[in-house]
């Protein structure tokens, strides 16, 4: 009933090895522990084997797998694993007794396929090196004494990719009397892709690849990766049709990437439509072992005020949402400066088609000592020699580059505009401002438009009309007050409030029958170069801003 280890330096050390080599399987936070123990021999060797799940960059876990990414629910009875063990004889000698034997769910226990038996000595030690699917053993090379290594270069295929896992225990004492335990670690770090909280245009996405990242390397057991030197592009080709809603499954389970763990370093995520549109992304950062790194795709650009006109080329053609919001006004004293208009609608663009963004300047305050006037149309208000206020400025996206006064004569080119508001002329109740909100389909206007009564928190305290000045139109600007234009609103010279920017920008009071210390009226919107278009007066607050997202690619 015995087996002897045959080693010439230690022979008399391990021919009292008397233990049956058994493992016992135990899947961590999935399944109950299968404790095998022989009350009739008390030497019994037993492994308690535990099988990590995949976590999430952020440490939780990750219960997504595929037959391939290794979890408790297909790391079972069923499976097998291979073993190597060496044998330490107290002094200074490593043998191996235990050569890349297999590890199965036998007689409703795990052992080898040979029965292999502990010393009984505590200085005779032993160490185990296990890994899974047992298909990577003939890949293993192994020295007596020292951990086991093997070379690896990642396949092409993502489904060729598999899950490799070990697990190590070193120097266990050879009269062991109790569960000698296997700890499996994934060795890979899982690469997966979804839909990103702003969400994807929805459509057939062909393939996604990740390039510029080391395909091979050396791993050592109970140590880890060497990194080779070569990098590769790794790509899934494979027909996905999305709906496009946040986090929505493009590339995961059987297409899961399993990378060999590194810091990367401006990789390039490449997402490729059926359609022939292309979208990229630099990435960088560090893929450790075990963790599961989920790429949450969307397309959304967004412009903020720069002061210069911007642009954008369209990478897929199909139909975007553009939004456009005009800037809030200046203001004389501590007075509450009034918000800029939105406009947005929907627009089928054509891959390679290039859009102009102008993001429009808030008004300038009291305390602003120089040209007063706002980017993209705010008129320049006024109150004592070198203390200059002003509108907002509009916003708009078109075809043709230029600010808005610009492109009177291209006002075909025009998508929309989100209108900039009036500045404030000075009025004031004790705790409440007048003010003209950007436009919306007309700028507000204190002659045909309701003014705002609203409190230090900015809530709607009242409204009240009175005559003065008046917003820009689709047509053109009001009838009151000193007089803006297409593209930018009315200046005054007097201690009174100037336009804001727009379609039409919105007059200055302070003369044309509109007396000083009132407001100037807000810039008007335009969406008639969209589908679907909609408006909203006085909504944004300091410098206007744009965003384009990608809608559909069908």
């Amino acid at each position: 009933m015995f087996r002897k280890f045959n080693n010439n330096k230690c022979t008399d050390s391990l021919c009292s090895l008397s233990l049956l080599l058994i493992v016992v399987l135990c899947i961590c936070s999935c399944t109950s522990e299968y404790s095998i123990f022989d009350n009739d021999n008390t030497k019994l060797l037993n492994f308690s084997v535990s099988v990590p799940e995949w976590k999430n960059n952020d440490s939780t876990s990750n219960t997504k797998t595929r037959a391939t990414p290794i979890s408790g629910s297909s790391f079972d009875k069923a499976s097998s694993f291979n073993i190597i063990a060496d044998a330490y004889d107290g002094k200074s000698s490593y043998n191996t007794i235990i050569k890349d034997e297999a590890v199965s769910f036998t007689n409703n226990i795990w052992q080898t396929t040979a029965p292999h038996y502990w010393s009984g000595t505590a200085t005779n030690t032993v160490s185990f090196y296990a890994c899974y699917p047992t298909s990577i053993s003939s890949s293993i090379t192994h020295t007596a004494g020292s951990a086991p290594t093997f070379s690896y270069t990642v396949p092409d295929d993502a489904t060729n990719q598999i899950d490799i896992m070990t697990a190590t225990e070193t120097n266990v004492s050879g009269n062991t009397n109790s569960s000698t335990p296997l700890t499996f670690n994934h060795i890979f770090a899982a690469i997966q892709f979804s839909v990103g909280s702003n969400g994807l245009g929805n459509g057939t996405i062909s393939s996604i690849s990740i390039g510029n990242v080391y395909n091979s390397g050396t791993y050592t057991l109970g140590t880890g990766w060497t990194l080779g030197t070569s990098m590769k592009t790794f790509t899934i080709n494979q027909p996905k049709n999305i709906s496009g809603t946040s986090g929505e499954d493009i590339y995961s389970g059987t297409y899961t990437l399993m990378m060999i763990p590194q810091t990367v370093k401006n990789a390039t995520i490449t997402i490729n439509y059926s359609n022939g549109g292309t979208l990229t992304k630099t990435i960088s950062g560090t893929w450790e072992a075990g963790k599961t790194y989920n790429y949450k795709i969307s397309f959304m650009r967004e412009y903020n005020y720069t002061g210069n006109i911007q642009s954008f080329t369209v990478p897929i053609s199909g139909t975007y949402k553009l939004e456009v919001w005009g800037a809030q006004s200046g203001g004389w004293g501590g007075h509450i400066n009034a918000p800029g208009g939105y406009a947005g609608g929907y627009k089928k663009l054509t891959k390679g088609d290039v859009l102009y963004i102008v993001v429009g300047g808030k008004g300038y305050d009291v305390n602003h000592y120089t040209d007063g006037t706002s980017y993209n149309g705010g008129g320049t208000g006024y109150i004592s020699q070198n203390e200059i206020y002003g509108g907002g400025g509009a916003t708009h996206i078109a075809t043709h580059s230029g600010c808005l006064k610009d492109l009177s004569d291209f006002k075909s080119t025009i998508l929309l505009v989100g209108g900039g508001a009036g500045s404030n002329g000075g009025w004031a109740g004790e705790d409440v401002s007048l003010f003209e909100c950007g436009g919306g389909e007309v700028g507000l206007g204190s002659n045909t438009i309701y003014i705002y009564w609203i409190d230090e928190s900015k809530n709607i305290k009242g409204t009240m009309s009175t005559k003065g000045n008046t917003g820009g139109t689709q047509t053109g600007v009001g009838p009151d007050g000193i007089k803006g234009g297409f593209g930018y609103g009315g200046n005054t010279s007097g201690c009174a409030g100037a336009g804001g920017g727009g379609w039409y920008g919105g007059n200055a009071s302070g003369d044309g029958g509109v007396s000083s210390q009132t407001n100037g009226g807000g810039g008007s919107g335009y969406i008639g170069g969209v589908d679907d278009g909609s408006f909203q007066t006085g909504v944004r607050y300091g410098n206007g801003y744009a965003r384009i997202t990608f809608v559909s690619a069908n």
